[in-house]
């Protein structure tokens, strides 16, 4: 019995002990749960909201982007909204009928939709910048999961107008080349990081959403560009390219005056709409400030305009340019004219290598390189146009006799045609410095200017005097020399031809030629510069009196008088034109007009009386002075 007791109590013992522990486990669990409130209702009390709140991934709102407008607010580029297609593939569930209708509305193969449905996303792009009437069929279908965003496309309503120019973005609206690449800054819109919070069912719940501000639109870039200009140019040089079956072409319009650059162009076009179908990059380069080729005898201009400001020439020089054949050294330098004593004049009209070779001879060579570098040549303009090229002007301690002779008829040396037309600039404006310029102004969204160009005055490089003189001799070029192509009825015009060797390995192309005609108009007072470059023209006769001068009297022709007014005024005279006219082909009209002519020398008919235009008297004899291409 006392067993049993003890027993007994030994085990209530035991159990008051496992009561007693369960107590104190309950009475601290209480404690554990008490703090918990505490803390949950009065510290963490936003805690438990984490469990009913959803916040989306940021996302960013973008400001529009800037518009890029011509010299009178023509609108070259802008932004504008097309539809974007997405869709969530897990909702999705008959994925094979989803990819029948999609790609037979979004055009798109069904291969490559189906893959893009059995994707384990919740967000798959189907198709970026949609077409609107495709966006207006996706909405009428009105498919679970499908999805519309409207995102911003760059578009260039006149196509390849300027394109090299212009350059492109790429889909995110990013500059890629030309004026998008350098201005991207400038014409990109502001950008907002913005974060939504949904609860459960995915409803928003974000308290500030209407107090969110819209990012700025970008800036307006406005050019110094004329859209009419643009178009007779890139018109006329694709037309001679095309003619002369040449592998491109290129040209620029300028103002002498103030630098304003009121055309610029390059051909074969670039469409910017189409950017990504250019697989050859070269298209997409603005050749007037990126190309540099050997100019030829277009530098003689220059050379002429040094001697004559070192005083080394004047009108009564006379330079013996022995027939046509000069040996410096081993090498011997040839004239395609092969003429006697010439004087200045002489010299530029018939484009004497020899006379350009005995001129440099009178001045010092780190004087004529100091011109030229005054002039522009070997350093860039600064025309804030993406890969511009500064040519090659070799220091003169380098020059030779023979390179000293090579560099005074534009061989040994490089340069663009954005170089030239300033160069020429200085010549016609009076000898006054000038810097070539695109960006006329930019204004924000606002309208406000944020940028203006401002002219500065220019230092002198040559004096007027000499500036007058060349407008002279320029002139003379043109209308009794190697530059008769680029007669404007009505307009005096002054220029030079040059007709520049391609450099190869070990010498030069005896086939590739790069003909050029630098020019401007009107003599007297000149309001326009144009420099027209035709690489490697097909045949013969590749000069630059051939192919580019025409290029310079159509162009401007069409830019200073109303066409159709000078076509009733030709169609007025009796007189035919035969100016610029093959011999063969002199023949053929005088036979089908009944006019009877009289051919002197061979070549091209660089001269002829009576002028176009004139009276013809029955049975008159017109006389015609052909002279070998220049």
């Amino acid at each position: 019995m006392n067993s049993f007791i003890k027993e007994f109590k030994e085990k209530d013992s035991e159990l008051r002990k496992r009561i007693n522990l369960i107590k104190y486990c309950i009475f601290l669990f209480l404690i554990v749960i008490t703090i918990k409130v505490f803390s949950l209702q009065l510290i963490y009390n936003e805690e438990p909201l984490k469990f009913s709140k959803i916040q989306t991934n940021p996302f960013q709102l973008l400001g529009n982007r800037g518009e890029i407008r011509d010299a009178n607010g023509k609108i070259l580029a802008v932004s504008v909204a097309y539809p974007s297609i997405h869709l969530n593939p897990r909702e999705i569930k008959d994925k094979v009928y989803y990819a029948k209708i999609l790609s037979k509305t979004l055009s798109l193969p069904r291969e490559q939709v189906l893959k893009k449905l059995n994707k384990r996303k919740y967000f798959v792009w189907i198709k970026r910048l949609a077409s609107h009437k495709e966006g207006d069929k996706i909405l009428s279908l009105n498919l679970p999961g499908v999805g519309i965003k409207m995102e911003y496309k760059r578009d260039y309503p006149f196509g390849h107008l300027a394109g090299q120019v212009l350059g492109h973005t790429n889909l995110d609206q990013i500059g890629m080349e030309g004026l998008e690449y350098k201005f991207n800054n400038e014409l990109a819109g502001s950008k907002k990081i913005i974060t939504l919070t949904k609860d459960g069912k995915g409803k928003i719940i974000t308290d500030n959403f209407s107090a969110i501000e819209n990012p700025e639109d970008g800036s307006n870039v406005n050019l110094t560009i004329k859209s009419k200009y643009q178009f007779i140019l890139e018109k006329e040089i694709a037309r001679a390219v095309k003619k002369s079956k040449a592998l491109r072409g290129y040209g620029i319009i300028i103002n002498p005056n103030t630098g304003e650059i009121y055309a610029m162009g390059s051909y074969p076009f670039f469409n910017p709409n189409k950017y990504s179908e250019y697989e050859d990059l070269s298209k997409k380069r603005n050749l007037p400030a990126w190309n540099t080729f050997e100019p030829g005898s277009v530098m003689k201009s220059f050379l002429v305009a040094s001697a004559i400001e070192e005083g080394v020439v004047n009108d009564k020089t006379i330079i013996d340019c022995e027939m046509g054949k000069r040996r410096i050294g081993k090498y011997i330098i040839h004239d395609v004219n092969k003429k006697g004593n010439l004087n200045i004049s002489g010299v530029l009209n018939f484009s004497s290598n020899i006379g350009a070779s005995k001129i440099i001879e009178k001045i010092s060579n780190n004087k004529y390189y100091s011109f030229l570098k005054n002039l522009g040549f070997g350093s860039k303009t600064n025309i804030q146009l993406p890969g511009e090229a500064k040519g090659i002007l070799i220091n003169p301690e380098k020059w030779s006799q023979i390179q000293a002779a090579n560099i005074s008829f534009g061989q040994g040396m490089s340069v663009t045609s954005l170089q030239l037309a300033k160069a020429l600039s200085i010549i016609a404006n009076g000898g006054v410095n000038i810097e070539p310029y695109l960006i006329k102004s930019i204004t924000n969204s606002k309208g406000e200017i944020i940028f203006e160009k401002k002219l500065n005055p220019g230092r002198r490089i040559i004096s007027y005097t000499t500036s007058k003189k060349m407008r002279k001799l320029l002139k003379s070029v043109v209308e009794d020399g190697g530059g008769f192509k680029a007669q404007i009825e009505g307009v005096s015009v002054s220029g030079k031809t040059g007709t520049g060797q391609v450099a190869t390995k070990g010498g030069y192309s005896k086939e590739r030629f790069i003909v050029s005609f630098i020019g401007f108009a009107p003599s007297d007072s000149p309001q326009l510069v144009s420099v027209i470059t035709i690489d490697y023209p097909k045949g013969e006769r590749a000069y630059g009196g051939r192919w580019a001068a025409p290029v310079f009297k159509k162009t401007i022709e069409k830019i200073l008088i109303d066409e159709e007014k000078v076509e009733k005024f030709v169609k007025a005279k009796d007189v035919p034109s035969f100016l610029g006219k093959a011999k063969r082909e002199v023949i053929k009209i005088a036979k089908e007009k009944n006019l009877k002519v009289k051919i002197i020398g061979n070549g091209f008919v660089k001269k002829q009386s009576p002028k176009p235009g004139n009276i013809y008297q029955f049975q008159e004899e017109i006389s015609l002075f052909l002279e070998p291409g220049i």
